[in-house]
């Protein structure tokens, strides 16, 4: 990415770059007048979006994990009871006060035991109204079952990245064997590099199947640990690998990727750059190549062609080029060198040089001299949010930008002297979205501005 123009003597090349709220009813008795509703019911006569909680077992005592929330339809407050029927041996009921009216959500608590296994269907009465829901019995005592875990079977879902957050993606499925059925319940805690995988449910069945385990926490380190697995009959480990976070790209150099931008706010004057798919093999590196194609800016050297490539690559947190540095300063002769335009692990007031070159320049009077020249980077900002706007008029906020100083300086005796310098801005994953030129005086010339950008 590169435009022109003349600054002081030197001609310059610029390089670029439902949660529901659920409101639990109480069940104080505070008020002695019966309330006035209706359950809510689908077409079906099915309570509308009961959800049945807990696990049942033939033969097992329902535990205060079993109940069943409704919907009711209060148009009264007052004190209310709501039962079930008594099928197969339980039940579920609640009473309580309604303090206000509208759809409310009632927690019927189970009661009782199950005498069979099977699917059973739940008659439910409020205030004259009808509705069901059903309830599958498992023939399971209801106790603990016993079971081994094969870890060598682990499979895991999800990815795995330091300082990322796990979500409901992130599971282990596990083969098990089962001798007992019941109940189950297996866990990795305590938590090892910031993760725990845990799961419960009930084997209805003998024999090998599987178990998923839901991973919570938040790697903390890249790297392989072992997870120990407690809750079967005998204990065992498997491996996960965490993947190391992704290293901040602050000027992304994937094919494809493309940048447009404008100068001093007019829409006419505007510069597409494009990385392309070949690389270029210099300097005994490789480099990514972006094309560049300009439209009529005022100040371009009319000798300037409308199409450019430059070339770039990365190292850890450094950004170089692969410049002809004699063109980008106006020197009378080519020199190829690569110089690092962008440190990204720098705090604010980080510095840095590039190697200096010397070559012949012949000024405006005709006088050719050989001078000796270097770049000298400071970071402004650091981790900053930059508002830019383009000629669009319409502003556009960049979280996670790095400001860098780049000022040109010319060896004058034993002194370097300011001869221009540039205020560059590079957003995370966005590359570089403005950048300003100002003379040895500290007089703007001219302000870049990105308006539109795709990566890849």
């Amino acid at each position: 990415m590169k435009t022109l123009t003349k600054i002081s003597s030197l001609l310059i090349f610029t390089s670029v770059l439902f949660m529901a709220c659920q409101k639990e009813t109480s069940f104080e008795q505070g008020n002695s007048t019966a309330s006035v509703g209706s359950l809510s019911i689908d077409a079906s006569g099915n309570c509308l979006g009961a959800v049945v909680s807990g696990t049942y077992f033939k033969d097992t005592a329902i535990k205060a994990s079993n109940y069943v929330d409704i919907s009711v339809k209060v148009d009264t407050i007052g004190t209310y009871k709501i039962s079930s029927d008594t099928v197969n041996g339980y039940y579920f009921k609640a009473s309580g006060s309604f303090t206000a009216t509208g759809t409310q959500t009632v927690r019927l608590v189970g009661g009782g035991k199950p005498l069979a296994a099977g699917t059973n269907i739940f008659t439910v009465t409020y205030n004259g109204t009808f509705c069901e829901f059903t309830v599958t019995v498992t023939a399971s005592t209801g106790g603990s079952s016993s079971f081994t875990v094969n870890c060598t079977s682990a499979v895991p879902a999800g990815t795995y990245v330091a300082g990322t957050a796990l979500t409901a993606s992130n599971t282990i499925t596990l083969g098990v064997t089962v001798t007992n059925i019941g109940s189950w319940s297996v866990t990795t805690a305590p938590a090892v590099n910031g993760i725990t995988f845990s799961g419960t449910g009930s084997f209805s069945a003998a024999g090998t199947q599987t178990i998923v385990l839901t991973g919570t926490g938040m790697p903390t380190a890249a790297g392989t640990n072992n997870y120990t697995v407690t809750g079967a009959t005998a204990t065992c480990s498997f491996s996960l690998t965490v993947t190391p976070a992704a290293p901040p790209d602050y000027f992304p150099r994937t094919t494809y990727s493309n940048w447009s931008y404008d100068f001093d706010g007019v829409a006419t004057d505007s510069l597409l750059t494009k990385v392309i798919q070949p690389n270029l093999t210099a300097n005994g590196k490789t480099y990514n190549i972006f094309m560049s194609t300009y439209g009529t800016t005022p100040g371009f050297d009319s000798a300037a062609t409308d199409q450019y490539a430059s070339y770039y690559r990365r190292a850890g947190a450094d950004y170089f080029e692969w410049i002809n540095m004699g063109g980008y300063v106006g020197l009378d002769d080519p020199l190829w060198m690569e110089w690092t335009f962008l440190k990204d692990n720098l705090t604010t007031g980080g510095t840095w040089t590039s190697a200096q070159f010397t070559g012949p320049y012949t000024d405006q009077s005709g006088t050719t001299n050989n001078i000796t020249l270097r770049w000298e980077f400071t970071i402004v900002q650091q981790n900053v949010t930059i508002a830019v706007t383009p000629a669009s008029g319409t502003p556009t906020s960049y979280p996670n930008t790095i400001q860098v100083k780049q000022e040109l300086k010319q060896l004058v005796g034993a002194n370097w002297s300011l001869a221009a310098y540039f205020n560059s801005y590079y957003a995370r994953d966005k590359g570089l979205i403005k950048q300003d030129l100002y003379d040895n005086t500290g007089t703007l010339q001219f302000e870049q501005n990105v308006r539109r950008l795709v990566i890849y």
